[in-house]
Parts: C-alpha cells; structure tokens; sequence
C-alpha cells in the first residue's frame, strides 16, 4: 500500500532517511511547461519525473503506458533511481499527475510500500515554509531492474470483456458533463460514457486547499452512488492522467483490485475502428437523456 505524507514528515524523510527520491510528476494539460516551471522553482533535493518520456511511441492514444521492460529499465536508472529506493511524488498541477506517476511505478514494479505521494503537492510545500531550490539537479545513474505488474492495467479488450461479463465497475472520473454527453476538449471523440459506468468526478476527491478527502468521505460518497467496495474496479478518465487519482485512494482504504483502463476514452470514445475492430458498435457509447 503507498502512503501519504505532510510535508513535516516529507522534511523529515529529506534529512534523515537513506535511499528517498523526490520526483516533481508534474504535467499540464493546460500548455504549461513542468520542466521549466521545475527549473524555475522546485522542492530542495527533487529531480523531476517526465511523465511523457514513459509514453509508448508507438500509439496515437494519449499517454498510453510505455511497456518495454528493458527501455524502462534504462530511462529509471538514469534518473539515478533504485528498486530499493523510497519515492516520495509531488506535482504542481491542477490534473494531480503525481497520482499517475505513482501508478506507473506499481506498474514497473516498484514496492507500493515504498511509494508516497506529497498531500496538496507544491502549494502544500509553500505554504508550509519548506525550501525551495532552483536548476537542473544532478544525480548519478543507478541500476533498475522492471518487472511489470499487468494487472494494474485494463485494457480495450477487458472492457469490451467486462461489457457482456460485469465482473469489474468502471468508474468515470471526468466532468459530469462530459460523462453526460457534453462536448469533448479533443477532437475525433464520440460523447457520453461507457455503458454501465458510474460518474465520479476527480476534482471532488480533493479538498478547497488541494488535499485529499478523507477515507470515510471517500466510503461514504462511494456508497451513495452505489459503488461496492468490495468490488473490482476499473478507473477511467479522459486520458488515463486523472483517473489513478482514484485508485491511489483505493489503495489508502487498501481496496485489493483496482486497475486503471489505459486508453480511456480517448481510445473508448474514438469516431474511428482499431485494429481487429469492423465496427463501432464493438465500443458502444451511452449519453443522459436529459443533455
């Protein structure tokens, strides 16, 4: 299970503890630039975490995982990062991208029980008078061997599985409205949700000064829209940014099967046919009457 962490107890790992990396996950979606804001200003003794440089080349699906043991394996060792090492994670973005890094890491196998995430991210940091530090850090390559955990992953075709077998809930974390059938921000998209599919938007998982709700907050929202808890879950988002952002709280309440759906609906809700596809009925879309 991963952790989170103030930035009293974030101090307290910088100073004291051995074998700690602090990564800035930050990534936009709104034109900004992570790395330079990085440079400009950063956590003292971070290095920053592309998350872009662990996207596969090969697909035209927004931030689709990288999957290539060896080529992750190379990109984490020179960022001077271990198997044994604790990772503390922040960001300073409004999509909480941290989340996300964290469950790449689950998915590189990486020991959850060494993975923290930073409560309230930079502005937390800020705001409690932790020093800041500017430039690029240097770090010295290190050895990381990855062994990818896949059942942190769904894919296409477990939700195409999961249509007709109900096994899993997928969870749909983007605005309500988009969820209901509004306009989509990229083109090429198809509206509404997938069928069956509960809405629970991400912003409401964290608090007015970008802290995470409560676990009892989460339990209880959950059971008002009728998610089972002891359920498998699937998360899905736009573009699978915000949608771990969920999970990293399932896994606080230490719910024991959830994985997030890669593609999203950016692959979900595409107005053309994938490989294998012959039609768009194969990925069908439900919108609310009432939009």
């Amino acid at each position: 299970m991963p952790w989170l962490i103030n930035s009293t107890q974030l101090e307290k790992f910088r100073k004291n503890q051995k074998n700690v990396v602090i990564l800035d996950a930050s990534l936009h979606m709104d034109g900004r630039d992570a790395k330079a804001e990085f440079i400009e200003k950063h956590i003292i003794d971070a290095q920053f975490f592309d998350i872009k440089d662990f996207c596969d080349p090969h697909t035209d699906v927004p931030n689709m995982l990288l999957l290539d043991e060896k080529i992750i394996s190379e990109k984490l060792g020179k960022l001077g990062i271990r198997n044994d090492y604790k990772i503390i994670l922040y960001d300073n973005s409004k999509s909480y991208s941290a989340c996300r890094a964290l469950w790449m890491f689950k998915v590189f196998g990486h020991n959850p029980q060494l993975l923290y995430i930073l409560d309230g991210g930079f502005e937390a940091w800020e705001r409690d008078g932790g020093k800041i530090d500017a430039g690029e850090p240097f770090f010295s390559s290190k050895t990381y061997n990855v062994q990818l955990q896949k059942q942190f992953i769904s894919t296409l075709q477990d939700i195409k599985h999961n249509l007709g077998a109900s096994t899993h809930q997928i969870i749909d974390v983007r605005h309500p409205v988009r969820f209901a059938g509004g306009p989509e921000p990229r083109p090429g998209l198809r509206q509404g949700h997938i069928p069956g599919s509960f809405c629970y938007p991400y912003f409401t998982l964290f608090n007015k000064d970008g802290t995470f709700i409560t676990s009892e907050k989460l339990r209880k929202k959950c059971q008002e829209l009728g998610i089972d808890l002891h359920a498998p879950i699937i998360t899905t988002c736009g573009s699978a940014l915000t949608a771990p952002i969920l999970n990293f709280l399932l896994d606080l309440i230490q719910h024991e099967k959830h994985s997030v759906y890669d593609g999203s609906w950016s692959e979900w809700g595409a107005d053309r046919l994938f490989s294998g596809e012959t039609s768009l009925d194969e990925r069908p879309v439900e919108s609310c009457v009432d939009v």
